[in-house]
């Protein structure tokens, strides 16, 4: 009995001084050859910037120095296609915006994702944004304000009234429609332009020629920083005194 105890403990005391021989990364060492993963910084701060039928892409590159292109894969709501293009960055442009002009786009909802990459090929984890793009279908939505009439109720006033717009945010934040654009001519012969904000019902049009047309059009934004205005088809009304 005293000679199984003392064979047991023999063979145990060996496992335990087999495995303890072995090198201290035994477990790990496959990861370490491969070495630590690097990833090239990525960009910071993305967004899409929506205009009519075009955007901006903008961003902040990266710090890392080793970074000197940036991938751009574009994809839109109406495609299962995927464009992408390739934008150097220079010296000069890290930690830095950088703008990039997207022309020709349809009217559809648009995902961005952005990679940076080094001179070794390295990429960065990717960096995603969205945003819809507008075009005619959204010009088709607007409508034009409507006008009232000529009105002169004080001496050698003149004014074109405007129906009252509702339901306006206080002055000062973001609304659509952003103003009416009225054109006329003079007395002088000269053609003139105003611009009347949606919280003023009436224009000053004392000098406008007898017998001549006004054309007015709305002009709106659909958010706070789009690129583009936005128009409405132009309306006449013939002033006849």
């Amino acid at each position: 009995m005293t000679k199984s105890i003392c064979y047991l403990m023999l063979i145990g005391l060996s496992t335990f001084i087999f495995y303890s021989c072995k090198p201290s990364d035994y477990y790990y060492g496959e990861y370490l050859d491969k070495g630590e993963i690097y990833y090239p910084g990525r960009i910071d701060s993305l967004s899409l910037i929506p205009g009519n039928l075009r955007a901006n892409l903008r961003f902040r590159v990266t710090t890392d120095p080793k970074v000197n292109q940036v991938k751009v894969h574009l994809r839109n709501s109406l495609s299962p296609t995927v464009t992408i293009e390739t934008y150097p960055i220079v010296t000069g442009d890290h930690g830095k915006f950088k703008i990039i002009n997207l022309e020709n786009l349809a009217e559809a909802t648009y995902t961005a994702q952005v990679y940076s990459f080094d001179a070794k090929g390295d990429s960065s984890r990717l960096v995603s944004t969205n945003q819809f793009i507008y075009g005619n279908s959204y010009i088709r939505t607007l409508v034009n304000r409507s006008s009232l009439r000529f009105e002169s109720s004080e001496p050698d006033k003149i004014y074109l009234v405007f129906a009252r717009e509702n339901n306006l945010p206080k002055e000062g934040n973001f609304y659509p429609m952003q103003y009416t654009e009225i054109k006329y001519s003079a007395t002088n012969g000269e053609s003139k332009t105003i611009k009347l904000s949606p919280y003023k019902d009436f224009a000053d049009v004392t000098d406008i020629q007898s017998q001549t047309p006004v054309e007015y059009r709305t002009v709106y934004k659909p958010i706070d920083n789009s690129l583009d205005y936005f128009y409405t088809e132009y309306r006449t009304l013939d002033y006849k005194k």
